[in-house]
């Protein structure tokens, strides 16, 4: 698999986790003064990442492209703390339990993950296991990669709307890369962007999910 690649993903929890615990063991190695700035960064910019999904719509999917790499490193250094924190969690406590980088992960290329959401009880609720979502929002933070937000909302009073927003995500920081958005109601149609269109890039997809896209958009023809 190559970086213009990219193949689905569906990662449990602890697969997830993986991912987050092998990245910052092996940045420990690589940088060993600036581990803890960079988890620190990812950390925040993962509740941004997050939280964007929820600022638009009842009916949001969210799709995220994780630019994936092998690293697992070997290490049975003692005093080692990125392995202690990250690599051992059995499962019983708040953490997932650790273990191998998962097999998707060890080809280079993007990581295709799809889910989608809707408020729910005063909360958001999602069609996959949030704590997948976190610990993958986490690793997008850390990886590197892309997220695009489509949303659709009925707003009440004979008013509707629908957009999107992709975000890349680079060096543990989120840029609005493109917005769009278009809102019907009593006053007319009131649309907004695309903005930088020249800027937005094209983006793989998994041929199974190139193929649901394009039967979709035959049905609706």
């Amino acid at each position: 698999m190559t970086a213009e690649t990219a193949r689905v993903i569906t990662p449990s929890a602890e697969e997830a986790w993986r991912l987050v615990g092998h990245y910052l063991h092996h940045l420990s190695h690589e940088l060993p003064e600036q581990w803890r700035l960079r988890d620190h960064q990812a950390s925040q910019c993962r509740q941004q990442l997050w939280s964007l999904p929820t600022e638009n719509g009842q009916d949001v999917t969210v799709a995220l492209w994780l630019r994936l790499s092998n690293t697992e490193l070997s290490c049975d250094d003692p005093r080692c703390e990125a392995r202690e924190m990250y690599l051992t969690s059995d499962g019983s406590g708040r953490l997932p339990a650790s273990g191998p980088l998962p097999a998707f992960a060890r080809c280079d290329g993007f990581g295709y993950f799809e889910y989608r959401t809707h408020p729910h009880c005063g909360g958001w609720a999602a069609d996959v296991d949030p704590r997948a979502v976190e610990w993958l929002s986490t690793a997008l933070a850390l990886y590197g990669g892309y997220m695009r937000i489509n949303w659709f909302d009925m707003g009440g009073a004979n008013t509707m709307g629908a957009g999107y927003s992709l975000w890349e995500v680079s060096s543990h920081q989120a840029r609005e890369v493109s917005r769009w958005s278009i809102v019907t109601g009593p006053d007319g149609v009131q649309e907004e962007g695309p903005t930088h269109p020249s800027a937005v890039p094209v983006l793989p997809l998994p041929p199974e999910v190139e193929a649901k896209r394009k039967a979709a958009a035959q049905a609706r023809h």
